[in-house]
């Protein structure tokens, strides 16, 4: 069943990180209808915990186990208030006897602030002590998630000290989404990966040595299964790409030989191959036992080559901006809200 699942759910995602985050929470809030809280936690974990680490890998995401289970576990309990079937709605419609329909759809409705808690956890990982350096690292994450959390929250109830206008709902969101992503935002201007062209045989061995060592490089495969077309990510250090190059015997000549230099250095055989429908791809011939330990086989698809790149702002300045703009926008609005005010005494 688990094949099964991770089958249907990579082939309508593909390699796209956000669609396959949102059939995995809508996965959990079905599987979670009905359940109590610890078998709610138990049937989803062990069904969507392993298609998240093995798929999210593939969309170039390093996800930790405990990230993932926060993100199943959270999204298995808000089924709890999701309609038609939120056990927590109905109890309480039967306190304040209202109807138990629209009490969930009001619950899920002030629900929103927490669903956004997982794919924080996802995206940034910091807040569950991953990554931290010290304390007034750890102090500055927490400080701006919770600033995050509260511009998210003030969008979706739509009011702070009085009610916000449809444009400054859009600022909020945001100045959300900068404070609790800043390395995303940040990959609009300055993104982290630049991509390689294969390189013609021409290119001199030297250049291509310093072109793949020089940084970290990941690989973008798709490989055949009985379940369809698989996707995935193989990431190679700066240092494991030295060390495969330097063991390749005649230095890159094997891989010059059939016109591919970009990713020479991975000690690879790659042959222009064309599929079903015509179309030219790049297949993978010979492997190294280093190549083969990362993850790569023969008779794999070669879509996409890039590099890190080195030179890069911290994202940290995303956060400091951000913090500014809230200030300015706070400052701004309790004016107005205060002038408002004024007018209704007079």
């Amino acid at each position: 069943m688990n094949n099964a699942l991770i089958g249907i759910v990579e082939s309508i995602a593909g390699n796209n990180i956000y669609i396959l985050l949102a059939l995995t929470a809508l996965l959990c809030l079905v599987l979670g209808l009905g359940l109590p809280t610890t078998a709610n936690y138990l049937v989803v974990a062990s069904l969507m915990a392993p298609v998240l680490v093995e798929l999210g890998s593939a969309a170039g995401l390093v996800l930790p186990l405990i990230v993932v289970h926060l993100y199943v576990f959270y999204f298995g309990l808000m089924a709890d208030v999701t309609p038609p079937v939120g056990l927590a709605a109905y109890a309480a419609s039967a306190i304040s006897r209202a109807d138990p329909i629209k009490t969930g759809i009001q619950a899920f409705a002030y629900e929103i602030r927490t669903a956004i808690l997982p794919l924080v956890f996802v995206f940034n990982t910091e807040l569950v002590l991953i990554g931290i350096k010290s304390w007034w690292h750890g102090l500055f994450v927490f400080a701006t998630s919770l600033l995050a959390i509260l511009c998210f929250t003030t969008a979706s109830q739509r009011f702070l000290f009085r009610r916000l206008r449809i444009l400054e709902m859009v600022f909020l969101l945001v100045l959300a989404a900068a404070l609790f992503r800043p390395d995303g935002v940040l990959s609009i201007v300055y993104p982290r990966w630049q991509s390689v062209e294969l390189a013609p045989k021409e290119i001199a061995q030297e250049q291509t040595i310093k072109q793949t060592t020089s940084s970290d490089l990941r690989v973008s495969i798709t490989r055949k299964t009985d379940y369809g077309d698989r996707y995935r990510l193989v990431n190679f250090t700066a240092r494991e790409i030295k060390e495969l190059s330097s063991g390749l015997s005649g230095g890159l000549s094997g891989g010059l030989s059939d016109g591919i230099s970009s990713i020479s250095s991975l000690g690879l055989g790659l042959e222009p191959r064309l599929d079903e429908s015509g179309v030219s791809y790049l297949a993978i011939t010979r492997l190294t036992a280093g190549a083969q330990a990362k993850g790569l086989r023969l008779d794999d698809r070669i879509t996409k080559t890039e590099r890190r790149v080195l030179e890069r702002p911290s994202p940290y300045w995303v956060s400091l901006i951000a913090m500014l703009l809230l200030s300015l926008f706070f400052w701004r609005h309790a004016s107005s809200a205060r002038a408002l005010k004024n007018e209704a005494y007079i």
